[in-house]
């Protein structure tokens, strides 16, 4: 009969646990997976709506605080069978039982274990959210660019007796140099495209398209603006962290007593027992568990002095940014007009070709610059947004972990 009861009191606990479920994953079926996921025009919303949903890096950190807020922190309730005296103790610790004492400061420690990880995952969020609009940002600058077109038979002109060869070579030149810039504009917007497919979630070949729009308008630089990055939380939050282990660490020091029934299994008198727990030793982890909390608040201070100076190093060099791309604009519309004048007196003047040569090298020259300087404005102005924790409203979406 005493082997039954034990066996119904263990039974008791069998509820709560958790069954083993499998979920297997290789290569091949994770690559067919994403490769079944659909593409599409996306404006920036919907963009950073399905990175939320879809992006693998944030599914992690969405799974790992979903772990971290379902850790609980399990009351000891010791047992003890006696077969020789058919006795069976059951004894608790009625302080753990309260949420104090040890098991208080491991409650502690497992809300913000959960608080961590959820900033962490909002971190990130803000991170790729950024990374979005970045994508969306080039696209705009790279959408209205083209190479130079130069419609122009060095050839036809050599034959006539008009064209220089090292003004023909020259013209030659500039018309490769004209194609492998209309190659790296196409090139350079299909790579744009497949980091938006990366960050979205999707095969780098899917088919994925920009909607026209603005970005949302980014906040003016500011204390305030600063203090709301997400990073800046997250730094927070490990501080709190290490606050509640030292705190956990410290009442580890402090003793647990176990007290509870001897239930004798033959009818005789229910008698009583403790157990007392004496943690020698102890101050040693309370000790560095202080000092890791020092660390992080250095760590906190480390982190604000960081977005400071990134935030006004990144206005700056948007600032740069732009007045460069503005200038390489106005030297393209130059070169633009003088080519087009030359294409034209290539019609009613016989020394034209020289000058078609010329201004060509020009205009192939000052479309690449004005390339690399417009993308540079582009990804430099929304670093400076971002810097000042734009885009809030997208990166702190409410989308449940």
């Amino acid at each position: 009969m005493s082997v039954c009861r034990l066996s119904a009191f263990a039974a008791l606990l069998l509820p709560a646990c958790v069954a083993y479920h499998e979920a297997p994953a290789d290569p091949a079926a994770i690559a067919a997976e994403l490769r079944a996921r659909p593409g599409g025009t996306f404006t920036f919303a919907e963009a950073v709506a399905t990175a939320f949903a879809q992006n693998p890096e944030l599914q992690a950190l969405a799974a790992r605080a979903r772990a971290a807020g379902a850790v609980t922190v399990p009351v000891e309730l010791q047992s003890e069978y006696r077969s020789e005296s058919e006795m069976l103790a059951v004894m608790i610790d009625p302080v753990a039982l309260l949420g104090l004492g040890p098991r208080g400061g491991a409650l502690g420690t497992a809300r913000a274990e959960a608080e961590a990880a959820v900033q962490e995952l909002a971190a990130q969020r803000w991170r790729v959210a950024a990374a979005i609009a970045e994508t969306f940002a080039v696209e705009q600058a790279l959408a209205g660019l083209h190479a130079p077109d130069l419609p122009v038979d060095a050839e036809v002109f050599e034959r006539a007796g008009l064209a220089a060869p090292a003004m023909a070579a020259q013209l030659r030149a500039a018309q490769a140099r004209g194609q492998a810039e209309a190659t790296e504009l196409q090139n350079a917007r299909a790579m744009n495209r497949a980091e938006l497919c990366r960050l979205l979630g999707l095969p780098a070949d899917a088919q994925v398209a920009f909607a026209a729009g603005p970005l949302p308008p980014a906040p003016p630089r500011s204390d305030a603006a600063l203090l709301a990055r997400p990073d800046l939380a997250l730094a927070a939050a490990r501080f709190r962290l290490a606050d509640a282990e030292f705190r956990r660490a410290v009442r580890d020091q402090y003793p647990s007593l176990m007290i509870g029934p001897e239930i004798p299994l033959r009818g005789d008198p229910l008698q009583w027992m403790a157990v007392l727990k004496l943690p020698i030793g102890a101050h040693g982890a309370a000790a560095a568990a202080g000092e890791r909390r020092e660390a992080a608040r250095a760590e906190l201070a480390a982190a604000w002095l960081a977005a400071s100076a990134e935030a006004r190093q990144a206005g700056l060099e948007a600032d740069t940014a732009r007045a460069q791309a503005s200038a390489t604009e106005a030297s393209l519309e130059a070169s633009e007009r003088a080519l087009r004048t030359a294409l034209v007196g290539a019609n009613v003047e016989i020394d034209a070709f020289d000058r078609i040569a010329e201004t060509a090298a020009m205009a192939v020259r000052d479309t690449m610059e004005h390339r690399v300087a417009a993308v540079a404005a582009a990804r430099a102005s929304v670093r400076a947004a971002v810097s000042c924790g734009w885009p809030g409203d997208e990166a702190a979406a409410e989308v449940a972990p």
